[in-house]
């Protein structure tokens, strides 16, 4: 086996890898309190579930969901947009990893965790959970 196929498989690996971490990192964050966000975002005094959209401006990801989340925000009222390039510390705080990420919250904790980009019916879904 030649050395660029030992580098093209270590370096898959590190990326599964670090895939892998930061989805397991994200899930840390269910079940904590959305206090800090809510000093952000008060609107999460509201029953649930809402979405709370963790974007940056400079993610490309994040470019192609943003205005999917923001088309979902103006017709249900019930998805919040956070950017954590301009909230580093309560990012870290809360769990965030990567960007993007949706936190569906509900009764003031965070209820499930999803990083990536997710397709609208996956988002509408996530609305119609009970609280």
């Amino acid at each position: 086996m030649d050395m660029t196929a030992i580098f093209t498989i270590v370096f898959v690996l590190a990326v599964l890898g670090w895939i892998f971490y930061l989805k397991h990192a994200a899930k840390a964050a269910v079940g904590r309190s959305v206090t800090l966000l809510r000093e952000r975002i008060p609107e999460l005094e509201e029953p649930g579930p809402l979405l709370v959209y963790c974007y940056s401006p400079n993610c490309r990801p994040c470019r192609s969901l943003t205005p999917v989340m923001e088309r979902l925000a103006a017709e249900t009222g019930r998805v919040f947009k956070f950017d954590v390039s301009q909230e580093m510390e309560t990012a870290q705080k809360i769990g965030i990893r990567a960007t993007p990420t949706i936190l569906v919250v509900a009764a003031g904790e965070v209820r499930e965790v999803l990083v990536g980009s997710q397709p609208p019916t996956r988002l509408r879904q996530l609305l119609e959970l009970p609280a």
